[in-house]
């Protein structure tokens, strides 16, 4: 940066830097631009005092500068040199991305398009996992949170809590369903956060329905036993839709949790 500059002129170079470097120069290709555009010529001496960096530096940045045309060589001794118009810069960039865009559209799109199995993320998770993959899932939830507790814990995962929590802090709707039948867990500690429901019929594998977006499904390998909790996590929005749909049928047929 040009020293023995005011505040607001330092602020306003960087400014114009960061635009130089959206044009696709590096930092150090952008101070060195910027020198040239701001004094409209100059050698590599004053542009080495002016931002600091080695004439060695400066020399490999103004071949570069060189090679895209980017600055022009002038004929003085010492030799100096000038900046191109910033225009002619951004009107390269545009018809680069222009290009750029046109083959996307000719030749990656039809990839994407050919390949639709491509964008189904899955995770197989297990025990602690399944939590952990809870409260990431819970973290960038926007609007709904829909859950289906087949499996009753003792008690709930303070982490698992705590994500649901934070979820309903933000304003994200949260609705939970529950057996209808004797649990260890205190319903009523959910109650005011939560929308809590008791439903008669309960899938044997739980769901936990983000946005309608992505889910996670998980159960006991062996139903009513002790044994491993496995799950799997999907983020495929046709399937996500499917689970909605149990989830809201349940849901209508379910009763509020009274403490």
């Amino acid at each position: 940066m040009m020293q023995g500059v005011s505040q607001s002129d330092k602020l306003k170079s960087e400014k114009e830097i960061k635009i130089l470097t959206q044009l696709g120069l590096t930092k150090d290709e952008a101070q060195v631009y910027h020198v040239l555009l701001v004094s409209k010529e100059s050698t590599v001496g004053k542009i080495s005092r002016s931002i600091n960096f080695s004439r060695a530096k400066i020399y490999g940045i103004i071949d570069n500068l060189l090679a895209d045309g980017i600055v022009v060589e002038g004929n003085k001794h010492p030799k100096t040199y000038f900046p191109v118009n910033p225009k002619e810069i951004s009107d390269r960039k545009l018809k680069t991305m222009q290009k750029a865009a046109e083959l996307v559209d000719e030749k990656l799109a039809p990839l994407y398009k050919s390949k639709p199995v491509d964008y189904l993320e899955t995770l197989t998770v297990k025990d602690m996992e399944i939590f952990s993959q809870v409260v990431d899932m819970c973290d960038r939830a926007n609007e709904t949170i829909d859950v289906i507790a087949a499996i009753l814990p003792s008690e709930m995962p303070r982490n698992v809590c705590k994500a649901f929590s934070d979820a309903s802090g933000r304003g994200i709707k949260v609705r939970m369903l529950f057996p209808d039948k004797k649990t260890n867990i205190d319903l009523s500690r959910l109650q005011g956060f939560f929308e809590v429901r008791l439903a008669k019929s309960i899938p044997a594998a739980g769901i936990i329905l983000i946005d309608n977006n992505e889910f996670c499904v998980g159960g006991l390998d062996v139903p009513d036993s002790d044994n491993t909790l496995i799950g799997m996590w999907m983020n495929q929005p046709e399937l996500a839709r499917l689970a909605n749909l149990i989830f809201d049928n349940l849901y209508q047929a379910s009763k509020e949790y009274k403490a």
